[in-house]
This record gives C-alpha cells, sequence and structure tokens, in this order.
C-alpha cells in the first residue's frame, strides 16, 4: 500500500523505537528519562514492553508508513475491530493513534495509513471507520471531518472525587472506617455501586 513515496505495513518489533520517538514527538509520552506529568520518571524498559505487547496482541494491528525515499518511519495507526452500541451494535474499525512525524505532515503518510485501514476494513467485512481524536485537537478534527468522518459520541470524563462532590454522596462512618483500614493494608476498596448514594 502506498501513495507517493510513502508506504504502509504492519509494524514489526523492530520498529519499536521508532514507534516510540513517534509517539514522543506527537506528544503521547513525555521524553524518556524526564519527569512525566504525574512526576514519577518514565521507565525505558517498561515502555518497550507496553510497545512489544501492543505488536503482539491479536485483536489488534499496528500498521506505520515508511517513507519510501529514506526508508524512515513517519507514521502509524493502531487498528481494533470493536462493535459500537449495545443495544444495535455495529462492527466497525477503531482507529485509537494516528500519529504522523510532525516534519512529515501534509506529504501523504496520514492518507497513506487511512488507507490501509480502509483497505483492512474492506478485507474484514467491516463496513464503517471509527477515529479517535482529542476534543481540543482542532487541526486533527478538521483533518477527519474533512475526510468525511463524523461526530459519533461525545465522551466526557470526570474523577470520582468530583462525582461524589458534585452528586453529593456522603458515606456512612462504617464505610469509611472500612475504606481507610483496606487502604492501610494496601488493599483497594471494595466497589459497591449505590451504597450510601
Amino acid at each position: 500500500m502506498s501513495r507517493g513515496n510513502v508506504r504502509v505495513r504492519p509494524a514489526a518489533t523492530s520498529d519499536i523505537t521508532d514507534l516510540i520517538a513517534l509517539a514522543e514527538d506527537n506528544g503521547v509520552l513525555d521524553h524518556v528519562g524526564r519527569r512525566g506529568r504525574s512526576g514519577h520518571r518514565i521507565d525505558q524498559n517498561a515502555l518497550v514492553e507496553r510497545y512489544r505487547t501492543l505488536l503482539s496482541d491479536l485483536d489488534r494491528l499496528v500498521l506505520v508508513a515508511v517513507d519510501e525515499a529514506s526508508d524512515q518511519l513517519v507514521g502509524f495507526a493502531v487498528l481494533l475491530e470493536e462493535r459500537v452500541g449495545v443495544l444495535a451494535p455495529t462492527a466497525t474499525l477503531y482507529i485509537s493513534h494516528l500519529l504522523v512525524a510532525p516534519t512529515f505532515r501534509k506529504r501523504g503518510a496520514g492518507r497513506a495509513l487511512l488507507t490501509g485501514a480502509v483497505r483492512h476494513a474492506e478485507d474484514r467485512d467491516i463496513d464503517h471507520v471509527v477515529v479517535g481524536v482529542q476534543a481540543g485537537a482542532r487541526d486533527a478534527n478538521r483533518y477527519a471531518a474533512r475526510l468525511g468522518f463524523a461526530p459519533l459520541v461525545v465522551r466526557r470524563i470526570a474523577s470520582v472525587a468530583t462525582l461524589r462532590r458534585t452528586l453529593g454522596i456522603v458515606d456512612s462512618a462504617d464505610r469509611v472506617a472500612i475504606r481507610r483500614r483496606r487502604t492501610v493494608r494496601g488493599v483497594l476498596p471494595n466497589r459497591v455501586i449505590g451504597k450510601g448514594a
């Protein structure tokens, strides 16, 4: 699969270093060896193992875009077959990451990766492709819209602490004591839905 001087192929374990570098260049990861947003150092070995696990996952396909002139990896996409909807599920091909090297944008790599995804969907008799785009990524959202991607759902995120506060959830004294004892012992509290609400 190619467009111009970009070739698309499945990723191999020999691509892991380049995949990590591309993720870092796109802001998906903080630079290895520096402190991440959480304040913890990023473990290079754990990162490599995470990508090795991704590439060996039989449910996912990682496609890479390679510049034929330089044989440089310039982009990648992570594909997953999934069903959208619970009551009337529809088979889709979900692209969770579509990343292109900043220096190689607007040169056909993203389009080549999407072409590879479309061909994979057709091979699997899947009629719809879903792409994950961050809500604040204006350029990525415009690009997806130009290609014909329509909004599907808006997923919002909130911390449990925020929801407890806004919903007015107050624990009973015995539940607070149980949670504290479990936390002290290093055991996560049981998840009880609706109790104390």
